[in-house]
């Protein structure tokens, strides 16, 4: 009888042994995969592409459900002026930071998730899983409430020749300051200069034909016209574009624009873009001219380009309009003040000022109004800082199927 108690107790003892390591083993690998996953670490799809600059927290403290967080990562920036800090836009757009809950199921490694998680603003499926130093997840997600944008394509709208400075054309130019422009269009003697709001200026100037094209030369709106054929608004919040490169304007070859390139929120009566800040920081790294470049630009702009920093992360308030069918997207006076501030130092500096006129004098179209570029240039510091009222932007058709 003392034999089999013995033998009883030390299986009771070997089974308790047992099952505290067990836990301990347990309590390990929660802790190695309870972290913030990001850059390599991270294999995160959005409708089945894949999404770059996002990080993703995964934590869970019993191991059967996990809370996970969907956020911007930090942006790394080359440049030792610029500041730290800042922050990609966040997963879903329109939206920072998301947490949500999933049931965890224990595999191999880790563990794997699937759901979906439902709000008033839009309903996302899930499926991912996580292994210590890796998590994987892929979204699918649908916006949901009054977006009168999401499933639409827009054409844009077409150039009418016969009608140049009319207001259906593709370029959207309303510009009001206390201070218009005032030019002599055609030099001679005794002619008197005419005064011109900045719309109306770039109405007349967009009508012109001086941009080369191939042989030819085109207007401002048929060059639009060559560059982009239509956007699609998508109902995951993508924006696709329809596009040709600017090399191929003499025959435009149009294609559609990646996923989560451009993502886009109707929020506050606002027509939010948001960008994949990784694009942008290559276009500005590339863009230089022999006479002007970016290093000579960027020191005179950074005090007030660094006030529309948190336009990376919050999100590019447009102006938006829908009349019938026709859609109008535009700088609006919260943006473009802030935009005519950034320039008007721009147009106070004298060595980008002669870089401009030398571009201009230099290109044969463009010689014959070199008076009219100096005088604008000389004027439009005053003309700009009395801006009362600005929407530059596009006009769109809906695209009928």
């Amino acid at each position: 009888m003392k034999k089999n108690l013995f033998y009883l107790f030390a299986l009771i003892c070997s089974m308790s042994l047992f099952t505290a390591c067990s836990d301990d083993d347990d309590d390990k690998n929660i802790k190695d995969l309870n972290a913030s996953y990001a850059s390599s670490e991270l294999e995160l799809t959005y409708s089945g592409e894949v999404v770059l600059g996002k990080k993703v927290t995964f934590n869970t403290t019993n191991g059967k459900n996990a809370d996970i967080t969907l956020e911007g990562a930090d942006i790394s920036l080359t440049r030792n002026d610029m500041p730290s800090g800042l922050v990609n836009p966040g997963v879903i757009p329109g939206e920072s930071t998301v947490t949500f809950s999933a049931i965890l199921k224990l595999v191999e490694n880790g563990y794997t998730f699937e759901g979906e998680h439902v709000t008033d603003k839009y309903t996302m499926k899930y499926k991912g899983a996580v292994e210590k130093g890796k998590l994987s997840l892929g979204l699918n997600v649908k916006l949901l409430g009054a977006n009168a944008l999401a499933g639409n394509t827009w054409n844009l709208m077409p150039y009418d020749p016969y009608d140049p400075f009319g207001a259906e054309n593709p370029l959207r130019a309303v510009w009001e300051s206390e201070k218009p422009f005032s030019v002599v269009l055609f030099p001679s003697p005794g002619a008197e200069p005419i005064e011109f709001q900045p719309g109306v200026f770039i109405s007349l100037i967009s009508a012109v034909g001086l941009i080369p094209v191939g042989n030819e030369t085109a207007n401002l709106n048929e060059v639009l016209s060559y560059l982009l054929k239509n956007i699609s608004f998508m109902e995951d919040g993508n924006i696709v574009a329809s596009y040709s490169d600017a090399a191929n304007m003499a025959s435009p070859k149009f294609q559609n624009s990646p996923l989560n390139m451009v993502q886009y929120a109707l929020k506050n009566q606002k027509l939010y873009l948001y960008l994949n800040v990784d694009a942008i920081i290559g276009t500005i790294q590339k863009t230089a001219t022999k006479a002007l470049d970016v290093e000579t630009i960027l020191p005179i702009v950074l005090p007030k380009l660094l006030e529309l920093v948190p336009m990376l992360s919050n999100g590019i308030p447009l102006g938006y309009a829908i009349e019938e069918d026709i859609l109008r997207v535009y700088i609006d006076n919260e943006l473009g003040l802030k935009i005519v501030d950034i320039l008007l130092p721009l147009l106070k500096n004298e060595e980008i000022v002669a870089a401009i006129k030398e571009a201009a004098t230099s290109n044969p179209e463009f010689a014959a109004f070199s008076g009219i570029v100096e005088a604008i240039l000389e004027q439009a510091p005053e003309v700009l800082g009395k801006t009362t009222k600005m929407e530059l932007g596009l006009n769109f058709v809906k695209f009928v199927k």
